[in-house]
């Protein structure tokens, strides 16, 4: 009863007020540098020094990570080897403890797994909407619908590319690897994601997981300056020495201070590369200077038959990458944020001017245009503007009027389990039938991401088939007031 409640609430806030969490980490260009980032440390210290205290460590992370991924994640290659040269100019000290000595395997396949149930755990969500959706009606929230879950799903399988190239196997279909709803996406949100009809309620929520990073849409392009040489900081011998570069503490990091899955895979970007760098550096003996020091080898093992690539990937939505160095993971950030928050400071994922309206705006645009009942496109936001032609990015839609039936969709209980069709045997196989069919799904990219790439295909027939159960359950009655609904649990088969 306190969980339902305290959903309650939280679901009010994001109607009433569906404005992104503010954010420590920012990922808007920098025009300039508080005091406290200022006084940073380096980022040589915060790789190798150990006597920094934990307070340096955080804020250490948090400055590099900005600059780190601002410069890459937009194709800043030559100021970033500015920032590379200058951060690594100085004398060379490195403690008994640090980076250095980390197994970075575990610690990446626990991030990046992270990431992968952060993506599949936005597919079940997406769908039970859309397949709520009575037919014959809400036909463009439908395609918008499904446009954004072929798209978490294209981002689960690149996530999984991710993983290959630094030769660790990805895991889709196990036990562990499946959401349990309600639940809270593992970072620091305070709202909670489940199964529920299409409705307002719904919406928002998708609203809320796709907030963007930035509080500002089209800002003006910026390069975060960048100091002509770094003082590396000595310190007392008879220092403690500690070691803050562990998996626990970088989740850490994580769970205090990331508010939006676009702030997660720029937090995930900065270990990829630092692992990078250090990876260098225990091949070399010395730190990279430029990006393509750090791009090819190092961490990037994997095998690149194991790789999805775009010809293998029957998707219609998105672009799919390959990663077999550090250039591609930044192609497959780059798609996954452009997708979600928009790309370019833009409410499009990539050049608006190549798509008509209502369809190749970042998810969280897209499903404002649901709520709201209005494209983007078309609209006059010139109220919202401030000098610099920016606007928040909770400006509504004002275009032309997009159709939305709220009541043409069927009442399914909130977060269904098997549990709920036990009095039903007839129901209760329905239910596991579709729980079957959806485990074929992931099995069927699980054997493509091991290297079986035409298991791929397979995927579509599911799909399909996922569709149809869905429907059927969905229009039994569980009770006077609710129906039945797909509960997308693990099976064994």
């Amino acid at each position: 009863m306190k969980l339902n409640l305290k959903i309650k609430i939280m679901r009010q806030r994001l109607i009433n007020k569906t404005e992104p969490q503010e954010t420590s980490l920012p990922s808007s260009r920098m025009a300039g540098r508080s005091a406290v980032v200022a006084e940073a440390t380096s980022l040589q210290s915060l790789l190798f020094d150990s006597n920094i205290s934990r307070e340096e460590w955080i804020e250490g992370l948090k400055h590099h990570s900005k600059i780190l991924t601002n410069l890459l994640l937009n194709d800043q290659v030559k100021e970033f080897d500015q920032y590379l040269r200058s951060e690594f100019s100085s004398e060379l000290h490195v403690g008994k403890k640090g980076l250095k000595d980390i197994d970075y395997r575990p610690v990446l396949q626990d991030l990046l797994q992270t990431a992968i149930l952060i993506e599949h755990s936005t597919i079940p969500p997406y769908l039970t909407a859309l397949y709520s959706i009575q037919d014959g009606t809400n036909a463009l929230a439908s395609q918008i619908i499904r446009s954004v879950a072929v798209e978490e799903m294209l981002h689960l399988i690149m996530v999984c590319n991710v993983l290959n190239a630094i030769n660790i196997q990805p895991s889709v279909n196990k036990q562990q690897n499946y959401p349990t709803y309600p639940m809270k996406l593992p970072m620091n949100v305070d709202f909670y994601i489940g199964l529920e009809t299409f409705s307002t309620n719904s919406i928002a929520t998708f609203i809320a997981i796709e907030s963007p990073s930035n509080s500002l849409v089209k800002a003006p392009k910026s390069a975060p300056e960048v100091e002509s040489e770094r003082v590396f900081a000595s310190r007392s011998v008879a220092q403690q020495e500690s070691n803050f570069w562990t998996l626990e503490n970088m989740k850490g990091f994580i769970m205090e201070n990331v508010h939006t899955i676009g702030e997660y895979y720029d937090v995930l970007f900065f270990y990829i590369t630092i692992f990078q760098i250090i990876a260098y550096y225990n091949e070399h003996g010395t730190l990279p200077q430029s990006f393509n020091d750090i791009n090819t080898g190092g961490i990037f093992t994997g095998d690149p038959a194991k790789q999805i690539r775009p010809e293998q990937y029957y998707g219609s939505g998105g672009k799919l990458h390959s990663v077999e160095a550090l250039e591609g993971v930044i192609a497959v950030f780059q798609e996954i944020k452009g997708q979600g928050e928009g790309a370019d400071d833009s409410i499009f994922d990539v050049d608006p001017s190549q798509f008509e309206e209502g369809a190749e705006l970042a998810h969280y645009f897209r499903f404002k245009e649901i709520f709201h009942e209005h494209f983007y496109v078309g609209g006059n936001y010139e109220p919202f503007m401030d000098e610099n032609g920016m606007m928040p990015v909770t400006t509504p839609p004002t275009g032309k009027a997009l159709e939305v039936n709220w009541n043409a969709a069927y009442p399914m209980k909130e977060n269904p389990k098997l549990s709920d069709y036990s009095d039903n045997a007839e129901l209760h196989a329905q239910g596991v039938e579709f729980n079957k069919t959806y485990r074929k799904l992931l099995d069927a990219i699980q054997s493509a991401v091991e290297g079986n790439q035409r298991e791929l295909e397979k995927s579509i027939m599911y799909m399909y088939a996922l569709k149809e159960q869905a429907v059927n359950l969905l229009k039994q009655p569980l009770n006077s007031q609710y129906n039945a609904g797909p509960t997308f649990e693990y099976t064994d088969l």
